[in-house]
């Protein structure tokens, strides 16, 4: 209840429709069961029936996530990217892998001064090897050549297509944002390359280096608004 009065305040304040999408391990059930969340389809389809009834009005999503399944990444971003109006991604914490594919869609991130962002070289594997990075898989391949597994091998020629994917979603997001075509496959190249490991944390300052559509002013209401979820885990305390 607090949380949708916040966004209803929040909606009148800025003048625009505020969703949110809020991935986090919360206690959620009468025993505490903690929860582990991340995007999926189901994410992808609520996001994609509010953008519809939004109509003509501008989009603040708020978004704290460790990422999630591509597929559905891709298509919320696409949704946002073909929305007319202006839309602003909103960072309190972090926003990973898949979050900034999103992020990527926005006319304008805001960030916390300290949230981060992050890599969005695809994942790939299976449950029985384990998931790497696709740019590790197509190393692993060329490092062993013709003594590589066929799994090696199947898995190289994946993950170049996926690689492949990917790149070109991020010119596509990138493109009304940076028209230098140059400077948006440096951006892809960062992003997706594998220079840094999939958890390397993005700063704000580094995101505006990197030629992202960037700024730190983010609204206090948004930490307000995070206040109102009750963490699994509770270790830090202090009185406010």
């Amino acid at each position: 209840m607090q949380r949708l009065s916040m966004i209803k305040r929040m909606e009148r304040m800025w003048g625009t429709k505020v969703l949110t999408m809020i991935h986090r391990k919360e206690a959620v059930s009468m025993v505490g069961f903690p929860v582990y969340q991340y995007i999926d389809v189901e994410d992808a389809e609520q996001v994609l029936r509010a953008i519809r009834e939004t109509g003509d009005r501008p989009i603040d999503i708020i978004m704290q996530t460790p990422g999630g399944q591509m597929h559905a990444s891709i298509q919320i971003a696409r949704a946002l990217n073909n929305h007319k109006e202006k839309v602003r991604i909103m960072i309190p914490h972090y926003c990973m892998s898949g979050g900034t594919i999103i992020a990527l869609a926005a006319d304008e991130i805001l960030m916390d001064p300290d949230a981060v962002i992050g890599p969005i070289d695809p994942q790939v594997g299976d449950l029985i090897r384990g998931t790497y990075p696709a740019p590790s898989w197509i190393y692993a391949a060329e490092k062993k050549g013709m003594d590589a597994d066929d799994t090696t091998i199947i898995m190289s020629e994946i993950s170049k297509k996926a690689m492949e994917l990917t790149k070109d979603v991020i010119m596509e997001l990138l493109e009304k944002k940076i028209q230098d075509e140059e400077k948006r496959k440096s951006v892809a190249q960062k992003l997706l390359s594998g220079e840094m490991i999939h958890v390397t944390p993005i700063s704000a300052k580094e995101a505006i280096e990197l030629g992202l559509p960037v700024s730190t002013e983010l609204p206090s209401e948004v930490h307000d608004f995070m206040k109102f979820f009750r963490s699994a885990k509770m270790s830090v305390e202090y009185v406010e």
